[in-house]
């Protein structure tokens, strides 16, 4: 496609290409320009892509845009200037890739807790069906049947967004479920995505470094919902206060999900054990028994939503059932592992409070119920250089609801691990039931060497991750390996 062409279907008419180019493709990274590209020059909160502008056209690059307030000397390039480079960078990679979403029925997850469990039940209950499903989200992108590519980002920019929807739109699928955080929203990196079906699990503090306040949260989340057309389906939890407001406007037909609140689709009669769950659905004069490997309370929430939005595409209720039931915890969400002592681990990505204080109820209930006399521990800690509001408060939860706490490292980054765990002890009353230890690893050892028959010992925060960032270096880090490892040496 010609520069001129892109650029006037992308609704930039004021700027007249003086020496047009077929566009190879698109880039804001230097190192990635090719010959033919346009270069978006995006000034990132760590990095200014203005420093790099000399570097991208060394490398192939004929036309850049930088947003209306660059102070720029250099020469010998075409140069469009924009209010909101990210929003033009969206317009212009949707058209360049030919408009794919609306090529695919998207589904979009939004919400602080539950968005990957649901995407992938979603998807496999569509597939179950005899659809084809594509995914993106925290830990896999999926752009075609047996191909995978590690996640970077829960919601990827909107350049490599409209790729990967584009090699979907060609290889045939029928849906795109997709994962969608507040950051992606509010950075237009889904601006231009037609959605099919929005879903919607639940607001809890998070991202208040970015957001500073629940209201400002709340917005971002809207806008996925404000995108919806009137031919569109929204799915929201009617257990969540921010999951009535979020419909209150919207256009479309929607539906609620719930365990304690009126819904369309309410769970009764819940059962939890570690080996799964259970629970009743009234829906069309039938009961319908649902059966899971999952567990906790919040995977009833998470089932709930991913049958609304199933029945949506006409699938028998009968089929998502029994599909539901073959349905296995994705990885580093509350995954069970039976120790040789017959305690148990639990490795779970919750590293907001929310999530945590849904995980060790979720073990509590589940002990209480099956092992009364044993102990639930909890080894967590919280991420560096972000959200510091959410550390005391998360200390307090653990400690209240758990028997044992070991404080320990997450991911520091760039702060020093120990000042994290003194944030975290702010928020704890009563210390006597809690010990720190700053060496993930040593944590996790020693949550094992205390453990007996029956203790739930929930390692919370890194979940799917394989990785601990300190001081900017990431090393292999795995919290199953590690249990895996000390398994073997318990008597």
């Amino acid at each position: 496609m010609k520069a001129s062409e892109l650029l006037n279907i992308s609704g930039i008419n004021e700027y007249k290409i003086k020496k047009d180019f077929d566009v190879a493709g698109l880039s804001f990274d230097s190192r990635q320009v090719s010959s033919n590209y346009i270069f978006f020059a995006i000034k990132g909160s760590k990095q200014n892509g203005h420093e790099f502008i000399e570097s991208a056209v060394r490398n192939g690059a004929k036309l850049v845009v930088c947003e209306n307030d660059a102070d720029l000397s250099l020469s010998g390039f075409e140069i469009i200037y924009t209010a909101n480079i990210r929003r033009t960078m969206a317009e212009i990679s949707c058209n360049f890739f030919g408009n794919p979403s609306s090529k695919v029925k998207v589904i979009g997850i939004t919400g602080t807790n539950g968005k990957t469990t649901i995407s992938y039940l979603i998807k496999h209950i569509l597939e179950f069906a005899g659809f084809k499903s594509g995914l993106i989200g925290t830990i896999d992108y999926i752009s075609k049947s047996g191909k995978k590519v590690d996640a970077k980002l829960t919601t990827p920019d909107s350049i490599e967004m409209n790729q990967f929807l584009r090699e979907m739109a060609d290889n045939k699928m029928d849906f795109c479920v997709m994962e969608v955080s507040s950051i992606a929203l509010t950075n237009y990196r889904v601006h231009t995505i037609n959605y099919d079906t929005a879903v919607f699990t639940n607001l809890t503090s998070e991202h208040m470094d970015l957001h500073q306040n629940m209201e400002n949260y709340f917005s971002a989340k809207q806008i996925l919902f404000n995108t919806l057309s009137s031919v569109s389906f929204a799915v929201s939890n009617a257990d969540d206060i921010y999951g009535i407001r979020i419909l209150e406007n919207i256009i479309c037909e929607s539906n609620y999900y719930s365990i304690t609140g009126y819904s369309d689709y309410k769970a009764e009669n819940v059962k939890l054990s570690l080996s799964g769950l259970t629970f009743d659905l009234y829906l069309d004069d039938i009961i319908y028994k649902i059966k899971s490997n999952l567990t906790g309370k919040f995977n009833v929430y998470n089932i709930l939503a991913a049958i609304s939005v199933c029945r949506r595409y006409g699938i028998k209720t009968e089929n998502i059932v029994q599909s539901i039931s073959s349905f296995s915890a994705v990885k580093g969400r509350f995954n069970r592992i039976t120790l040789k002592n017959n305690a148990f681990a639990i490795i779970d990505y919750s590293h907001t409070s929310d999530s945590l204080k849904n995980a060790i109820e979720a073990a509590v209930e589940i002990r209480n119920a099956e092992y009364p006399n044993s102990r639930v521990i909890t080894v967590f800690g919280c991420g560096g250089d972000k959200d510091k509001t959410k550390r005391p408060v998360m200390g307090q939860i653990a400690s209240e609801l758990s028997d044992i706490v070991i404080i320990t490292s997450d991911n520091p980054r760039t702060e020093n691990p120990q000042s994290i765990i003194e944030d975290i002890k702010k928020g704890i009353k009563n210390i006597k039931n809690c010990m720190e230890e700053v060496n993930r690893e040593h944590a996790i050892k020693k949550s094992l060497e205390l453990s007996k028959i029956g203790d739930i010992i929930l390692i919370c925060g890194k979940g799917h991750e394989t990785y601990q960032e300190i001081n900017g270096v990431r090393t292999h880090f795995d919290d199953e390996e590690i249990v895996l490892k000390y398994n073997e040496l318990i008597p």
